[in-house]
Formats: structure tokens, C-alpha cells, sequence
């Protein structure tokens, strides 16, 4: 350890002073970037931010949402290391569906034809645009060493080498995956030192996603129970997540009140908060350089058809929803059908995809 003259450092500290201590990454969401409202997130080079959750809040998926806005808005190249989300062709296919705004695969979960799925066309337009952008990293789950960190950056400086590329981002999900990531204040602390100085060294800003620990439970006044929502120390792993992560996202899905087109369900009425189907909140826990976030709860809302999030607010008295003004439907309206509402047609639920067809009497009827 050594002290620096400041007069070398001097350089450095004019171009702070000339252009700020943040490198700003923006999404592409309106109600994240009105500073002036006091709303705001968004990223920043040499940074990380560490994303929480309970299972099954949608951390995931909003991560997943990120990732592709970075791509989207500012053609970052992201390199991905998930062990949660299946082969490596399982995350693109869900990358590309998201990307487009329509399925993937042509075939329904339950084998019948997918109508709705993306054309040849769009397919090859999200395959094209992701593979510009996007490398994931194929996972050895029989190798524990294969998840080390030490080995996650030695594979990310490899793809470097051979791409002739350098990466804006590294996503790790989930980060107790990791195999150094043990509970203990000591790996953690090391965990969290080396994320934070891979970004810092190499000009990214790299997403961690985490999940939390068990909080209380209480009973609402409708007899609905429900947790606490967590605290910074409440991260898988402890305080050292609030000593040492920089911006800290809380992802949680509050129990609705009313549907997605905004009727009161059942147990709830005037009086209640409003909180819809498919509201996810981002709660920002903590907020480390100064500026690039700002301290509140941030709702957006699942689009289940399109895989997407949207967001709704109040414009100056003029209500309005809106996806990320990145994605390539951003002028689209979001679906406010409700999935438990869906029925099969009768051609869906007795009959074959060509049932019309007269080439066979057997496919007339399928009984």
C-alpha cells in the first residue's frame, strides 16, 4: 500500500469533474429515468447491481428484461452464466421470444400448434440480432469447479480472446449457484469484493441476482398471509450484501387486489391499495455511487403474452402504458387479457390442427 501523488491523478480527477463519476446505462423505461419526479434507475460502467428475490417473485425474468434492454437500447454485448434457466438453446429460444414479442416454438406446452408463435422470418431476425449480442455460457454441472468464480471470469476472458470482443456485461444467475458463494461472512465478503472489481477493472456493469432470506409472516385484515418484505441483510448471505453490493433491487410480487383490467377481486374493495394481477415491484434497497438510483418502489407489469414488462403511469393527469421505448413494439398496446379467462375453442379441444380437412372421415371426429 502506497499513497498517490495527487498531481497524478489529476488527469483523472478533471475528466470527473468535466463529465461526472458515472457512465450511465439508461432502460427503457419512462417512469425509471424522471429524476425530477424523484424516479430513477439506471446503471452505470465499472458498476454492478445485485437483484434479490423470493422464488418464484420473477428475479429471473427481470433480469432477463435488463439484460435484453442493454441490448436493445445500446447494442452492449452480454455474456450470460445461468444454471437455472436450462441449455443453453432453452435460453436463447426465451431471449428471442421476448425479443420479438411472440413464441418461440411452434408447438403448445400441451402439443398442439402454437398460432401465435413468430414466423420463419422473425425467427431468423431474433436469432441474427441475439447472436450479434449475446453468448451463454453452456454449464458443467458434473464439474463443481466449473462454477467457481475464479473460473466464470477465466471462461469470460476466453470468449474475449476469441470473439476479438469485450464484453459491457456479465450476468450471473443465481449467484448462490456460484460455487465459492458459500453462506459464511468471509466468502461472501470475497464473493462480493471480486464481482465488484471485475466490473470496476473492465468498464462493465454486471447483474448479480440473488434471492433472499425467510422473513416473518403476518395475516392482513382479508386473512391473506403474507411476508415481510426483505431487508438489505436479508440477501442469501447476509450483511456483507448491504456492506458491500452497490445498487441493491428488491423483487417482489404484492398479492393483487384487483384483475388485470382493474375489477376488485373477490375479498377486496374501495378502500384497498390497488395492486393488479401481474404487478411485479422493484424496490430499490440501496443505492451505491450516489446518483444512480433513487431510493423507492417502481412498479411494472407482466405481459404474458409477450414475455415482456410494461410499465403505467400518469402523465400530467393523462394515464398511460407503455413497454420499454427499446423494444421493437414499443408503439404496441400491451394485452390486458386475463389468462384464467382463457377458453379453447371447440376445434382446439376435440379436434386436430386440419380438422376441417375431408381427406379423412376419422379426423371429422375425433372420437
Amino acid at each position: 500500500m502506497a499513497f498517490v501523488d495527487l498531481s497524478i491523478s489529476q488527469k483523472k480527477m478533471r475528466e470527473i469533474r468535466e463529465n461526472g463519476e458515472l457512465i450511465p446505462v439508461k432502460f427503457g423505461f419512462k417512469t425509471w429515468n424522471q429524476l425530477d419526479k424523484g424516479r430513477l434507475i439506471m446503471g452505470s460502467k465499472k458498476c454492478t447491481v445485485l437483484i434479490g428475490g423470493e422464488p418464484n417473485h420473477g428475479k429471473s425474468q427481470v433480469a432477463y428484461e435488463l439484460t435484453l434492454q442493454m441490448i436493445e437500447k445500446h447494442g452492449y454485448k452480454v455474456a450470460l452464466f445461468s444454471t437455472e434457466s436450462g441449455d443453453v438453446e432453452k435460453i436463447f429460444s426465451i431471449l428471442c421470444s421476448m425479443y420479438i414479442g411472440k413464441p418461440y416454438s411452434k408447438i403448445r406446452p400441451d402439443g398442439k400448434p402454437n398460432y401465435n408463435a413468430m414466423t420463419d422470418g422473425e425467427a431468423e431476425e431474433a436469432e441474427y440480432f441475439l447472436l450479434q449480442h449475446l453468448y451463454i455460457f453452456k454449464q458443467d454441472r458434473k464439474d463443481s469447479n466449473y462454477q467457481t468464480l475464479e473460473n466464470i471470469y477465466l471462461q469470460l476472458h476466453k470468449a474475449e480472446e476469441f470473439y476479438n470482443i469485450k464484453f459491457d456485461s456479465l450476468v450471473i444467475d443465481p449467484v448462490y449457484d456460484v460455487q465459492d458463494f458459500e453462506p459464511k461472512a468471509a466468502e461472501v465478503l470475497r464473493v462480493l469484493n471480486r464481482f465488484n472489481l471485475e466490473a470496476e477493472e473492465n468498464n462493465r456493469f454486471d447483474i448479480m441476482v440473488n434471492h433472499v432470506g425467510e422473513t416473518s409472516k403476518i395475516t392482513d385484515k382479508n386473512g391473506n398471509r403474507k411476508k415481510l418484505l426483505a431487508l438489505p441483510d436479508e440477501f442469501y448471505g447476509g450483511k456483507n450484501n448491504q456492506r458491500k453490493a452497490q445498487l441493491m433491487l428488491l423483487v417482489h410480487r404484492p398479492i393483487p387486489t384487483v384483475d388485470i383490467n382493474g375489477r376488485w377481486l373477490e375479498g377486496f374493495g374501495e378502500g384497498d391499495t390497488v395492486v393488479k394481477e401481474n404487478q411485479t415491484d422493484i424496490h430499490v434497497l440501496k443505492v451505491k455511487p450516489e446518483g444512480i438510483a433513487k431510493f423507492g418502489k417502481y412498479p411494472i407489469f407482466y405481459d404474458w403474452k409477450k414475455r415482456r414488462y410494461y410499465e403505467a403511469d400518469d402523465d400530467e393527469g393523462v394515464p398511460y402504458v407503455s413497454y420499454a421505448d427499446c423494444t421493437r413494439f414499443k408503439n404496441e398496446r400491451p394485452n390486458f387479457t386475463d389468462v384464467t379467462k382463457i377458453t379453447a375453442s371447440p376445434e382446439e379441444a376435440f379436434g386436430p390442427a386440419n380438422y376441417n380437412s375431408k381427406n379423412d372421415e376419422d379426423e371429422e371426429f375425433p372420437f
